[in-house]
């Protein structure tokens, strides 16, 4: 059972890290409370790669020696509630922003997601961390890579256009926001 919850872990502790979820999803939400219908397909397209990439990547980089082993349960509600669901929520309300605000939007959410996790449940540590230690290292330098989502999500969305129908690619300048 330890990895499917991880040490010391309970279903108790697993509904501490989803109200952590729930009420960020809830603050995002608030600024945007629906995926556009147009959009929809871009949102399972991207939902869809986000879990799949970053659970099995989760998996491989622990197997790899690059990252700690997160519990099964962890890695999978992780990966498709906050990463796969929440974030993607994100990119859609965000993705007019310029990229250095999206990117500390996705970074910023995240730290505070994996802070919440491993508090709750002990994981999201690796000391030392390549060249860095310290109990924070690894959790800040993870979630900077979740800042890539930004980056990455419309080279996802442009490229799954070619096989996916109903992918939808806006033609703006990145800068401008839209009308509030």
């Amino acid at each position: 059972m330890e990895e499917i919850l991880g040490i010391n872990n309970s279903w108790l502790d697993y509904l501490g890290v989803f109200g952590v979820y729930l009420l960020l999803f809830i603050c995002i939400r608030a600024a945007w409370p629906r995926i556009e219908l147009y959009w929809r397909t871009n949102f399972k397209v991207l939902f869809v790669f986000w879990f799949v990439a970053m659970f099995t990547g989760n998996y491989l980089f622990y197997l790899l020696g690059v990252m700690s082993f997160l519990p099964w349960l962890n890695n999978f509600i992780h990966t498709f509630f906050w990463i796969g669901f929440v974030l993607t929520w994100l990119y859609f309300g965000i993705r007019r922003n310029n990229m250095i605000e999206q990117f500390l939007l996705f970074a910023g959410y995240s730290f505070i997601v994996k802070m919440g996790e491993n508090m709750l449940l002990g994981t999201w540590e690796k000391d030392p961390f390549f060249f860095l230690s310290g109990k924070y290292a690894y959790l800040i330098v993870m979630s900077i890579v979740d800042g890539f989502f930004a980056i990455i999500s419309p080279i996802v969305l442009k490229l799954s256009r070619k096989f996916i129908s109903g992918v939808y690619i806006e033609d703006y300048p990145r800068n401008i926001r839209r009308a509030a």
